[in-house]
């Protein structure tokens, strides 16, 4: 198998110097071990970024711990975000509401130490309780 690719980084081989690598041989699918592979690599690099929190300590990492819970197990923001307000509802009492995305914008009224705006990666997660 040839590779090629322009690169400054040491680790890949130009157009003009190609390089034959030898795989390991596995009894797996190839597509399988594509999807481990990138999940390990996704995981490693969500870091989380808290951009505004009005929550206890404990709690904020809570809400992180269980969006990465949510994200491990669920790729669709919808999903992610159902997950976390279910999760909430039940450890902190109704009525939690969580926005996961990209890009949006928000204007929330929040019960009093109940609000956290954090990132993970790419992500963002907007999580707080009203009513």
């Amino acid at each position: 198998m040839r590779c090629g690719g322009r690169s400054t980084d040491a680790r890949f081989p130009s157009i003009n110097e190609p390089k034959t690598v030898q795989l390991p041989v596995t009894n797996a699918p190839k597509h399988y071990i594509f999807v481990e592979r990138r999940q390990i690599a996704n995981m490693s690099d969500k870091k989380a970024v808290i951009k505004n929190a009005d929550m206890s300590d404990e709690m904020q990492q809570d809400a992180v711990d269980c969006a990465m819970q949510a994200m491990e197990k669920y790729n669709i923001e919808k999903d992610i975000a159902a997950y976390v307000k279910k999760e909430f509802d039940k450890k902190y009492n109704p009525t939690w509401h969580c926005i996961v995305g990209r890009n949006f914008g928000s204007y929330v009224t929040h019960e009093t130490k109940h609000f956290i705006y954090f990132y993970l990666g790419q992500v963002a997660i907007l999580l707080f309780k009203s009513g």
